[in-house]
Order: C-alpha cells, then sequence, then structure tokens
C-alpha cells in the first residue's frame, strides 16, 4: 500500500481520483499501530479494498498538530475518512483485526459517500464480500447502511423496515435492533 504523508497532496489525488481519503493517525512506539501493520495490513483483502476504494494517508499524532487540532485527534491508531476537501464524516480509535477492519472500511466510506447521493457505490461496496463480515461486531450497522442508502434512492423503506425488524431477533442486543420505531 502507497501512503502519502502530506494532507494537501492527498486531497489533491483524491480529487483526481475521485477517492475518499483514509487517514491513519500514528505515533512512535504505538501498539495499536504496529499490530495493525504486521497483522491487518498483511491481509489481502484489507489492502486489496484499501487501494481500490481510498486514497492513504499516514500522519503522526504529535508532529501533525495542525491536521489533528482540526479533527479532533486524540489516539492512536486512529482511522479517519475525509472527502477531498478534507472533511471528516466518521472515524476510529483502535485496533482491530482484517475483517473487522474491512467491515469498518465499508460503513466508514458509507458514511462518507451517502451525503454525495452515491447510493449504488454504498451498495455495492457494502455487499461487496458481505457474506465473510456477518460474525463481526459492524455487520449490523452495514445492513442498516445499505438499507438506507437503498430507501434514499428509491423512497421505499419495506426493506430497511425488514431489516430492522430481522436484526430485532438476530443481533438484538445492537443498537440497530433497537431503532425499529414503526408501529405494527
Amino acid at each position: 500500500m502507497e501512503w502519502f504523508t502530506n494532507l494537501d497532496k492527498t486531497k489533491e489525488e483524491s480529487v483526481k481520483t475521485k477517492k475518499t481519503i483514509l487517514l491513519q493517525f500514528e505515533m512512535e512506539n504505538c501498539g495499536g499501530c504496529k499490530k495493525l501493520a504486521e497483522t491487518t495490513f498483511q491481509d489481502i483483502k484489507v489492502v486489496e479494498d484499501m487501494n481500490e476504494w481510498f486514497v492513504l494517508l499516514k500522519l503522526d499524532l504529535i508532529k501533525d498538530k495542525e491536521v489533528r487540532r482540526s479533527l479532533g485527534a486524540y489516539w492512536t491508531p486512529a482511522i479517519y475518512f475525509l472527502d477531498s476537501n478534507g472533511n471528516s464524516y466518521y472515524h476510529f480509535n483502535g485496533y482491530l483485526p482484517a475483517n473487522e477492519f474491512r467491515a469498518m472500511l465499508r460503513l466508514g466510506i458509507a458514511e462518507t459517500i451517502m451525503p454525495r447521493g452515491k447510493y449504488d457505490d454504498i451498495i455495492n461496496i457494502i455487499d461487496k464480500d458481505l457474506d465473510e463480515l456477518t460474525k463481526t461486531s459492524f455487520y449490523p450497522k452495514l445492513l442498516v447502511a445499505r438499507e438506507t442508502a437503498r430507501y434514499i434512492k428509491i423512497k421505499d423503506n419495506s426493506q430497511l423496515r425488514k431489516t430492522l425488524k430481522e436484526l430485532q431477533s438476530s443481533y438484538s442486543q445492537s443498537t440497530e435492533a433497537k431503532m425499529y420505531f414503526w408501529d405494527e
């Protein structure tokens, strides 16, 4: 994976490639950063997803003070999803193993491109290898994000309602299972 180390150059590349920016804050002696590099970033599917969907930016939490302050970053590793203007729509603090990380990538990109009306892209990105992510903690969130994109696109909430109902039985302790508010 090729990482940029300058936000302005990364923004230019993001505009050129029409890709979301994935920013990882790191710092010296960060155990989670080392574990990401040694395990998660060695997973071929993680690498494929990151290269396909993102322009990669790695910054030092201590040295890159201005960016850190503008995003309110305080932890490493921290993953931020930015548009080509550098606006953040989602972030996650901490280490994740490969499949959890892949699920989080999908959620991050969905949150970043949803306001731009890229509903088909969200559906396709979330659906890619979704069966491999069913045991991740992000799975209910992914289903809701996908069905929210579908609902906004086609103006029919029936699949979203069905998904939320299914989550009540399959993932009853998830926040998403508690989101169903329609009267029967």
